[in-house]
Parts: C-alpha cells; structure tokens; sequence
C-alpha cells in the first residue's frame, strides 16, 4: 500500500494509484495509516525543518488529470475528490508535520516540594537558583520562552534571578513578583500575610486588585490575605532570609508570630493552651538544636511549661 503513496507524492501514479490514494484520504478508518505514511514521507524528504514545495507535484497531477479524461462529462464528485485529494493531502503533510513539531516542543510542568521540617536548593532552567523553606512548592516549565520566565509558588522561597533582558515572574495566587535580575525572598503560605523581602536588586509587587509597589534592598512589601492591601516596611533581610542557610533567627519576636515558623521547621502541631504565651518576645539564632532545646530555653527566660500530647508530634505549652 505504501508504494502508491509514495508514486502519487512523486508524480508517477495511475489510476488505480490516484483511487487509492483518494480512499486512503477520505476513510475515517484508515486515517492512522494516513498520519503515518505523512510522517514518514516528511523525514525523508527533507531534514531542514522547512516546508516541502510541492508545487511540481500540483502542476503534474493536473496535468495527469486533464490528460486521462476522455470525455467532457466527468462524475462531479469523483472530479471533485482528485481536486480535494491535490489540494488537502499536501495541506496535511504540513499541518501534521507541524504539529508533531508543537507537541516535541510541548512545555511539560514540573514541581519541587520541600517537606516540613526540611530546605531544598536546586536551579532553574535558565540558571537562576532557588531554595525553598519547609512546606513549600514551585512550579516551572521544563524550558522558558524568549519571551517571559514565569513560575508559581506556594509557601516560602528565596530566589537569586539570572539576568538575560527575559522578565522574571512569580505567581502566588494574588500577588505577582516581576523582576529582572535580583535577590529576594517570598514567603506565601495559605492563610498568613504574602511578604516580598528584597535583598539586592529591584522587584514590583502587583496584587489582583491592581495594587502595585516597587521595592529597593532592604524594604518588604506585605500583602494581607484576601484585601490586595500592600504595606511597604524598612527590615533587615538577613533576618527574614537566614531559613536558606539553615538558621532560624528571631530578634524579639512575638511568639504568635514565631509560631507557625517553629512548627514548620520542627514539623510539629503547637497549642498554646495560654493565650499569654502569645505576647511573650523570642530572640535567639537556632541551627542545629531541637525544638526541646528551643523551649527548655523557654522554660528558663519566660516560665513556660511544655508538654508531649499523646500524638507523637504534638506540643502543649503552659505558663507555670
């Protein structure tokens, strides 16, 4: 079957070749055998990713059609279907060559977790590094387009952007980061304030209200959940951007806020059985240490009582 193909693509077919190609056109059954002979004829044909012309063919079937009628009244839908069968076949060589092209170019999506009570540092595809802090996820395509370089993030990340002119966008459901070459961190956990720590460089903040600020080094944008609200702060980014190096740092805290970071870093379910213990100041560096040694520390500076609850992982804290 596959030599009238191939002699109706080359101009040397006979009738029965030009009936046969015309039922290998138009039967639904046979149009994987179709898509294959294409395919297979373009790899032969040319290796330069350019489009075959096909024009001597049409001159020539034209003229193999005008020769071998022999009288004026032809079948109008035979006539028709060697019209259709010159004119759709090259058409279809070439939309299916392309999009066998668009889908070996497909951008396939991956993802990098980073459990609780854990850190990873890996690289994008265009050379710029990321790390992400303990329950957080970023989202990437296997390859960037000329055009934008856009990923998603859920949880926290600090990002060290390779400049190459391509903006550089980061999604966290509500809020947008654009940049072009610069260090920052994000933090965007479900539920707690969307903050933007920038470290050099220069970044925009743009919320889904339309609300957008610029930062420069050493000033954080923070979004609160659900009202596009920006606030622009002075901080000191190493203390909100240590977590990369595998230091917890606090400098006179809130416990309330501290909360939420222990508990990721520990992979731990704290209750504060006393409210109190929300307003009690943590300041300290932690590298190494446990969460036990964090709150024997407690205990000494602050007469907190803590306790081991019956699930494994669960500490309740109490004022003596």
């Amino acid at each position: 079957m596959g030599d009238f193909f191939n002699r109706y693509l080359n101009d040397q077919c006979k009738d029965a070749d030009f009936e046969a190609a015309i039922d290998l056109l138009l039967s639904p059954a046979k149009r994987d055998l179709l898509n294959n002979r294409m395919k297979v004829h373009w790899d032969i044909t040319t290796g330069d990713n350019t489009l075959p012309n096909f024009t001597g063919t049409l001159h020539g079937i034209h003229y193999q059609i005008n020769k071998k009628e022999k009288v004026k009244t032809v079948n109008f839908f035979t006539y028709f279907s060697r019209i259709a069968a010159v004119l759709i076949i090259p058409l279809f060589i070439a939309l299916s060559y392309l999009a066998f092209e668009n889908f070996s170019k497909e951008i396939r999506m991956q993802t990098v977790f980073s459990p609780m009570a854990s850190r990873t540092s890996f690289d994008l595809p265009d050379g710029s590094k990321v790390w992400l802090n303990a329950g957080s996820s970023l989202s990437f395509p296997d390859h960037f387009s000329k055009k934008s370089r856009s990923v998603k993030l859920a949880g926290e990340a600090y990002f060290d952007i390779k400049k190459d002119g391509t903006p550089f966008e980061i999604e966290t459901g509500s809020v947008k980061v654009n940049v072009l070459g610069t260090t920052f961190g994000v933090a965007a956990y479900r539920g707690e304030a969307t903050t933007v720590t920038l470290v050099s460089g220069q970044v925009a903040v743009e919320t889904s209200e339309g609300n957008e600020v610029f930062l420069i080094p050493g000033e954080q944008a923070v979004v609160q959940d659900g009202t596009g609200v920006i606030h622009k702060r002075e901080v000191n980014p190493y203390l909100c951007t240590a977590w990369k190096d595998n230091l917890l740092v606090f400098d006179d805290e809130p416990f309330r806020e501290a909360l939420p970071r222990l508990e990721r870093w520990y992979n731990l379910d704290i209750v504060i059985a006393d409210e109190a213990i929300n307003d009690i100041r943590l300041t300290g560096t932690f590298q190494f240490e446990g969460i036990s040694e964090i709150l024997q520390l407690m205990e000494i500076t602050n007469s907190i009582l803590y306790t081991q609850g019956k699930e494994e992982r669960r500490i309740i804290l109490n004022l003596k």
